[in-house]
């Protein structure tokens, strides 16, 4: 080779703008150009003699550059291979190597040539995207709602853990199909609609607004979800879906309205009663009296012995009968009314307080009423008539939040406890409290404070509560507003947790 070949050599070596290092066959290095020195910080003065694994290589990686030096050296076919280099401030560079064997002539020693690319930066963020799709991947996967994503010709693209658990599919099942498998018959139609209109004229109707519809598992069981749907940009549209499963909600739904109408149901037999009750004591008395002046007026025509009074009598006399037939109907009336049986069964106390509660507190945080419930885990289970029970806590919950609905301070505490023998259930609030005039009848019927109030609630409640062997109390607090209570006596069959 000539001076000049050598020297365009040299140049190029020294130009090129990659780490190129020429090691000998035991591994010593014969040429380091400024790319090597720029990416070590080494000088060539300072490396040429050295063996590369003896300063540059990561003790960990040694072995296997040696391993691929040693096949390099012995093969004429070009390896390949990535390992770090340390940098001469302590530093490490990532280096991906092209490696050849070069034959002794009479100018040159057998060689290995190894041209390298710096990958450090690369490779970083190949790792901060993979850690950072992996991290929102998490981050989807900790979503309570189900997570969806699709292209805007709705193949799916994501499917997050709380959709594999929501619809029942493995997320490889529905990667790459379309989104319509996951609506039943009726909702894909609408769904198409929704989308070609939106695409096509950029108006939403279902775009950026949560809405309720019906989903379809891999079951063929549909589903009650609300469904909020957002889009972006990457290379191309890509749909959101966030869906919220709300069978459960739609269940406790459900049965809070069952509970509502059987209360109101219950409350207005309950009335009915108090009214007929109320009636019955009223009528028996001037019945009664009718009779007994009746049969006064019979006795006095008697006593006249005259055939036209005797017949007069009789007639008053048959009159004296039906009254106190009437009266005797009345009475029975009363004493049913009075009587009535409850229909017992063991049932949780503090979750029969608690369903009542959420029928009466509907539409009490708007008006701004504060409720704090203490429901004690030692309150048990209970043979008692849920229904009728649920009645008592509805009435005293709806005439606390009636009494506060004037005061500025709307405080309502409910709570339940089990002391001395009994179960107790407390309703307190800060309303005006009980008047005195009030008070002295309270638990009478048709007393009431409400202008549009009947007045039998409580009536009600203290028959009920009398009927479980129980009793029931309204006082004034020391401070503000009043606290109305019953206590039902444990039993022998019922289920309380024991101190």
């Amino acid at each position: 080779m000539t001076k000049i070949d050598r020297s365009l050599l040299e140049d190029i070596l020294e130009t090129i703008d990659a780490p190129v290092v020429i090691l000998a066959t035991d591994g010593g290095i014969l040429r380091f150009n400024k790319a090597c020195e720029r990416l070590t910080g080494y000088s060539a003065g300072e490396v040429v003699g050295r063996k590369v694994w003896d300063f540059l290589i990561l003790d960990e990686e040694i072995g296997a550059v040696r391993s691929v030096f040693e096949q390099t050296r012995g093969d004429d076919t070009p390896t390949h291979f990535v390992n770090y280099w340390k940098t001469k401030n302590g530093g490490r560079r990532l280096i991906e190597w092209s490696n050849k064997k070069v034959e002794a002539t009479k100018v040159y020693q057998a060689c290995i040539i190894a041209t390298g690319k710096d990958i450090t930066e690369a490779r970083s963020q190949e790792k901060a995207l993979s850690e950072s799709k992996a991290f929102l991947r998490s981050i989807v996967d900790a979503s309570p709602v189900a997570i969806i994503t699709t292209k805007d010709t709705g193949e799916i693209l994501t499917f997050s853990r709380q959709a594999e658990l929501s619809f029942g599919y493995d997320w490889a099942e529905v990667i790459g199909n379309n989104v319509r498998m996951l609506m039943p018959a009726y909702e894909q139609s609408r769904h198409d609609g929704f989308i070609e209109r939106y695409l096509e004229s950029g108006e939403g109707h279902i775009i950026g607004k949560a809405r309720p519809v019906t989903a379809l598992r891999r079951d063929g069981e549909e589903m009650p979800v609300i469904l909020h749907v957002s889009e972006f940009q990457d290379d191309q549209r890509i749909f959101v879906a966030f869906i919220e499963d709300v069978t459960e909600q739609r269940k406790t739904e459900r049965r809070l309205a069952e509970t509502r109408d059987q209360l109101q149901h219950v409350g207005r037999l309950g009335a009915m009663g108090e009214i007929a009750s109320s009636i019955a004591h009223e009528l028996n008395q001037p019945l009664t009296a009718a009779a007994s002046l009746v049969g006064a007026v019979s006795l006095t025509l008697k006593k006249a012995d005259r055939e036209t009074n005797r017949e007069t009598a009789q007639l008053l006399d048959d009159a004296v009968d039906e009254i106190r037939r009437a009266s005797e109907i009345i009475r029975n009336m009363r004493e049913f009314v009075r009587k009535r049986k409850t229909a017992r069964s063991l049932y949780d106390v503090n979750k029969v307080v608690e369903d009542a509660c959420k029928v009466a507190l509907i539409g009490a945080d708007a008006d701004g009423v504060c409720v704090t419930t203490d429901f004690s885990p030692k309150a048990g289970e209970m043979l008692l008539d849920r229904i009728q029970i649920q009645q008592v806590v509805t009435n005293l919950v709806r005439n606390a939040v009636d009494a506060m609905k004037e005061t500025p301070q709307r405080e309502l505490r409910i709570s339940t406890a089990r002391q001395n023998g009994y179960v107790e259930v407390r309703v307190e609030d800060t309303g005006d409290g009980i008047s005195e005039e009030i008070e002295k009848h309270l638990f009478q019927p048709f007393v009431t404070s409400k202008e549009d109030g009947t007045g039998i609630g409580l009536s009600i409640s203290k028959s009920i509560i009398d009927a479980h062997q129980g009793e029931i109390f309204g006082a004034n607090k020391d401070s503000t507003g009043c606290v109305f209570a019953f206590r039902l006596p444990v039993s022998k069959n019922d289920l309380i947790p024991g101190p």
